[in-house]
């Protein structure tokens, strides 16, 4: 019986089909041409699919990318990298370089660079170079191989130490961009996406484009140069990205690359970076005004530094390029590594080089912040070091001062002093405890006792009155330096909280839903929301906030009316714009972002009138950063110019220290310091109301002001405090009082100047209450306004003091 022979089963271009690449649709069986011919179709689309027909054309232009004229270092790297992935490449690679070669050179430059190609193609497909080992053994192979047969292919023909030295070089450098083009196959392998290419990927491409660039010198088509073109186009791009900056130096750099392939510095370096510096400078007026810019500055330097000839075979080529730039997808930013808005495609190395970068700054602020708390800590620390009581080491120090003023170089001095210490000193603290009751020490108040045993008693009283001064002066300015002490201490913990805030700020958590992204703006895109990019950024609280770039619009409320809803149906949450940077007219792109909606919003009137010309009453209203609305209103000491400042400077400082994240006994308290630090004496009075637009609870605050009233209904609840004004005294009581609002609740807050002429009615100044109670007035501008002019009817048309009136409606944030 025979044996049956097994055949291996070998499947061909495997690596190929496990990944997905473009391919030639079928061509459909045509019976009347016979199935023979069908199968040579087939045959074709297999051999000639895009990939393929790419990298022939890629040989072609590396093949004549000469540097300086006899320099090839691209045909034999790109051969040495792409030759050995398939059988298609192994001998078309070789063949097309071979060809671009000839078109450029000849005799020895030609022959010899032909067999290193050859070589470097073939001669690694019969060596087992396995990976890692690979990536470091092709490049040196192709280093070796370019120098031995060049080496030959000289010595066979015209030997010179000049062209040995050239040849060296030129073989490090086909070594070192094989590696690089290794780097190129493998993103071709894996089929990365473009917006996903890491640095090292990108300069591998960018080399690989330099190749091609210089490989299209001097190929034109109808008088029209491609690399011009491509040139162009790529500084647009450049410029269009990265703006001013990209456009200028990719400029110079494409300027410089018709210098490589020989050694005359082209004038169109000077073009190109002009062209790109104003295509920059236009980037905010779209994509129109990125092509204006580019055109504008070539138009400028052809006609200055060309011929005529030169300028309309430049202006054509720009004229081209421009118009490919104007027919890329409108989201063609998107798919590219380094995008206008948002972050960049991040690599695995990149991400954990940022999240370290990020994790090294937070802990060097919470060191910082540490610093701060320990110096306040040394403020506190410094009154445990005195054991002695205080009023003890006073009278001390008091009898120690009278007697070296006025007894040193008295000859009785050994006597009162040391003989007699203890007469002595019963004898000057009954004198000390005498001024201390009479304020002033005289003569005739002394003791006879005293004045017979003392030579210079004449002189004692005025001596024990100047000590006693200039100790009383001591200690006030010990107490200040106390009492600054704390205040001292308590700021930098501030300081050193608001650290540690910005330090939380900086989230390590914060990344970028690329998932998410890339639903929005496909539902974007489908339900014809018109949006260029969305960017979906995830806090570490999980709260996401989402940065848009759309097209300018004329009015600058699409983003509020179109944009911002469209979005909130995707996302099945409310959200608003809480941030916007847009561009003047209807020209360029328009930033902002969007951020989850408040439960609540604040609808204010206010109502003001001056005693004199100036109003010496300030207010403010703000959102702060943390979800809360600011109202402060604070009323100066007096009227006019000088109480306008006092209240202004406390308004003011309130609202930067609360935007920079400062708590509010913190902010209060170092808006009196302030005040307390000046010479004259200044101080105003501050009601503070911070309103959560998530909770709707409100928080009030009252350092000398008068009654608050709360509307809700018919009904009025009153927020009053008994304190002094802030920069009155140094140890200031903060109360706080919380309340839970409703929508429809009405907040009025007033200065003394509205309640006073009330007083004469109840003695109080609380007519406001009855009168709110009686009102059914909603709107808080003319309810302020009804106020005022109520108040100045009960001043008989003369107010006595400034008036403002400030009216808070919570309302349900309906969007």
């Amino acid at each position: 019986m025979d044996r049956p022979e097994i055949y291996p089963f070998k499947r061909a271009d495997k690596d190929k089909s496990e990944r997905p690449g473009f391919q030639w649709p079928s061509w459909p069986r045509v019976v009347l041409l016979g199935s023979g011919v069908h199968r040579r179709l087939k045959t074709l689309t297999r051999v000639f699919d895009l990939e393929t027909v790419v990298l022939w054309l890629v040989a072609f232009l590396l093949g004549r990318s000469f540097i300086l004229g006899e320099v090839l270092p691209f045909a034999a790297a790109f051969a040495a990298a792409f030759a050995s992935k398939n059988r298609k490449l192994a001998w078309g690679i070789p063949l097309f370089s071979i060809l671009g070669l000839i078109t450029m050179a000849e005799g020895y430059l030609m022959w010899g660079n032909a067999l290193a190609i050859v070589g470097v193609s073939f001669l690694p497909q019969f060596m087992a170079l396995r990976e890692p080992r690979r990536w470091v053994a092709l490049p040196l192979l192709t280093l070796s191989i370019m120098v031995v047969t060049k080496t030959l292919f000289l010595l066979l023909n015209n030997p010179n130490m000049y062209l040995e030295i050239v040849i060296f070089f030129e073989a490090i450098a086909a070594g070192i961009l094989t590696f690089v083009l290794m780097v190129v196959r493998e993103v071709i392998d894996e089929a990365k996406p473009l917006k996903e290419f890491n640095l090292e990927d990108a300069a591998s491409f960018i080399i690989l484009g330099i190749g091609v660039l210089i490989g299209l010198a001097g190929v034109s088509v109808f008088g029209v140069s491609l690399s011009g073109i491509t040139c162009r186009l790529g500084i647009i791009l450049a410029a269009f990205l990265w703006g001013i900056g990209g456009g200028t130096v990719v400029g110079v750099a494409v300027g410089v690359i018709p210098a490589m392939a020989n050694l005359a510095l082209p004038k169109v370096l000077a073009i190109y970076a002009l062209s790109g510096l104003l295509a920059g400078v236009f980037r905010t007026f779209g994509r129109l005004g990125v092509g204006l810019g580019f055109v504008t500055g070539s138009l400028i330097m052809s006609v200055l530094m060309m011929d005529s000839q030169q300028a309309i075979s430049g202006l054509w080529e720009t004229g081209l390029a421009v118009a490919a730039f104007l027919l890329l997808p409108r989201d063609f930013q998107n798919h590219m590594p380094v995008r206008t808005v948002g972050p960049l495609g991040y690599s695995d190395k990149e991400e954990a080089a940022t999240s370290h970068l990020k994790q090294w700054t937070a802990e060097r602020m919470n060191n910082l912040a540490k610093v701060f708390e320990e110096i306040s800590m040394t403020f506190v620390e410094t009154e445990a070091v005195e054991p002695v009581p205080q009023e003890s080491s006073s009278i001390g120090r008091v009898l120690q001062n009278i007697s070296e003023v006025l007894c040193r170089g008295c000859s009785l001095y050994k006597t009162c002093w040391e003989r007699e210490f203890y007469q002595t000193y019963r004898d000057f603290f009954n004198l000390v405890s005498l001024t201390e009751i009479k304020g002033q020490l005289e003569f005739d108040d002394l003791p006879v006792e005293v004045k017979r045993r003392c030579l210079r008693s004449r002189d004692l009283s005025a001596a024990v009155n100047r000590v006693l001064e200039t100790t009383r002066i001591n200690e006030f300015w010990e107490e200040k330096i106390e009492e600054s002490r704390d205040l001292i201490s308590q700021q930098l913990k501030g300081v050193s909280g608001v650290i540690k805030n910005l330090a939380q700020e900086l989230d390590l958590k914060t990344v970028v839903d690329s998932e998410l992204q890339e639903r929005l703006m496909k539902d974007c895109k489908e339900l014809g929301v018109p949006v260029k990019q969305v960017v979906p950024v995830i806090a570490g609280n999980n709260q996401v906030f989402i940065r848009v770039t759309a097209e300018a619009c004329l009015d600058r409320e699409t983003c509020d009316n179109l944009l911002a809803p469209g979005i909130s149906a995707l996302m099945d949450t409310r959200y608003e714009v809480s941030h916007r940077k847009c561009p003047r007219g209807n020209w360029g792109t328009c930033e902002f972002t969007l951020a989850r909606a408040f439960n609540f919003r604040i609808n204010t009137g206010v109502s003001q009138l001056a005693k004199r010309d100036v109003s010496g009453d300030s207010f403010n209203v703000v959102t702060l950063k943390d979800g809360r609305e600011l109202i402060v209103l604070s009323d100066g000491m007096g009227v006019g110019r000088k109480a306008a400042r006092e209240s202004k400077a406390t308004v003011n400082l309130l609202e930067e220290l609360f935007n920079t994240g400062f708590g509010q006994e913190v902010a209060i308290k170092t808006v009196n310091s302030v005040l307390m630090l000046r010479q004259r004496e200044s101080f105003a009075t501050v009601d503070l109301a911070l309103i959560d637009l998530y909770s709707g609870e409100i928080e009030s605050i009252k350092i000398g002001g008068v009654p608050s009233f709360l509307k809700r209904g018919g009904r009025v609840g009153i927020i009053s405090s008994s304190n002094l004004p802030i920069g009155v005294v140094e140890d200031l009581d903060i109360p706080t009082e919380r309340r839970a609002m409703l929508p429809g609740d009405m907040l009025v807050m007033v200065t003394d100047g509205v309640l006073d002429p009330g007083k004469l009615i109840d003695g109080r100044g609380l007519w406001l209450r009855d009168f709110l109670a009686r009102t059914s007035e909603q709107d808080p501008h003319r309810l302020s306004e009804m106020i005022i002019n109520k108040a100045l009817a009960l001043a008989r048309g003369e107010p006595r003091d400034d008036m403002t009136v400030i009216c808070a409606r919570v309302d349900r944030n309906q969007g």
